[in-house]
């Protein structure tokens, strides 16, 4: 540091900082304690300018000393800022690394246990339709209603399997599509008569509007089957957040989006509910999400504000999406009291043939 002074020349002093400073991280050493290797060597340098150089320039050689120690502390400052920054972000990349390989265990469990699963609900759901159509005689209402009960539960959970294979596929982007011409309105309306009990336990109304003359007597190449199933995740989902006497309305229309695009099939599932917090929009797509209370979790598909799986949305958004489509949705906010209500909105490109591989819309 003295030949620093006496040479006008820092780099030297600089480097053997910097080297000093890293060997201190490296060693365990926390802030306060270089910082205090600074001071101190300040006070000794004190003494050894003070014995090497004559009286009269102590002061001048000090001043520059003073001026080299501000800026080692903040170098040093500095440094070990850098080699936090560096130490936490491995540790990030670790974090990542095995939070990645837990999802893809997690993953993998949920695709082996659905097939696993999927055979012998089969097989239950198989037998109950063979004892209500040939062994159970109509006027036992006993023993009809124990099959039928089995028939519901069967197909209940073999619909949450049929969404986990759905999102695990989704997950690695698997999911293959059987485009075939099918027309929207008769999906929407076989949708509306699936949900039908559920609409009347629960007093609402859905209506589907009437096809705009631009659609009516149209035919689209989509998955008619997977389209079925996320549009009815998406009503049934309508439902549940409505209140009973509530009203869901499913409107179509075909738009334009300019350019060389195809045109696009607008789907809006429009409710009276209670509406959706912002901080949800986003999340109730993602799959184990749920806004309602764990404690309130229900297996039926649509009691009010009952939790689910969280399966539905994930999968809807997937298969729309693999469409080549979007889906969002829009709702002034949550409240019980007022009902603003939630309208999701699903777009899907007017094809007239199969998709080319990959193509996604362009919005």
């Amino acid at each position: 540091m003295c030949s620093s002074l006496a040479s006008g020349r820092f780099a030297p002093f600089d480097e053997a900082l910097a080297q000093t400073t890293r060997y201190g991280f490296e060693m365990g050493y926390r802030l306060n304690d270089l910082l205090y290797m600074i001071v101190a060597l300040q006070e000794q340098a004190w003494q050894a300018v003070a014995a090497e150089f004559l009286p009269e320039q102590v002061a001048v050689h000090m001043q520059g000393f003073d001026h080299v120690v501000s800026l080692a502390l903040a170098h040093i400052a500095r440094i070990f800022h850098d080699e936090i920054q560096i130490a936490v972000a491995e540790e990030l990349e670790k974090a990542h690394g095995r939070l990645a390989q837990l999802d893809r265990a997690k993953s993998n469990f949920i695709s082996i246990a659905a097939h696993e699963l999927r055979t012998p609900i089969t097989l239950i759901q198989g037998y109950s339709d063979i004892l209500i159509n040939d062994f159970i005689d109509p006027a036992d209402a006993r023993s009809a209603a124990i099959a039928n009960g089995l028939t519901t539960g069967a197909r209940r959970l073999l619909q949450i399997v049929n969404d986990m294979i759905a999102v695990s596929l989704i997950d690695n982007e698997t999911l293959a599509l059987n485009f075939q011409p099918a027309s929207i309105g008769n999906i929407l309306q076989t949708v509306v008569g699936d949900l039908k009990s559920d609409m009347a336990e629960r007093s609402v109304d859905v209506t589907v509007a009437p096809l705009p003359p631009e659609l009516a007597g149209r035919t689209l190449y989509v998955d008619g089957q997977r389209l079925h199933a996320a549009l009815t995740h998406i009503v049934g989902n309508s439902v549940k957040y409505t209140p009973d006497g509530g009203h869901v309305r499913i409107e179509t229309r075909l738009l334009s989006v300019g350019g060389d695009e195809e045109p696009v099939v607008q789907i809006t599932v429009a409710d009276d509910g209670i509406g959706i917090a912002p901080e949800n929009r986003e999340r109730i797509f993602e799959k184990f999400h749920g806004t309602s209370n764990v404690l309130r979790h229900s297996s039926g598909r649509t009691k009010f504000k009952g939790g689910g799986p969280g399966l539905g949305l994930a999968v809807a958004k997937g298969v729309v999406e693999a469409h080549g489509g979007k889906i969002w949705v829009e709702s002034p906010g949550y409240d019980e009291v007022k009902r603003p209500g939630t309208t999701v909105y699903i777009l899907l490109p007017m094809r007239t043939a199969p998709p080319r591989p990959g193509h996604r819309l362009n919005l």
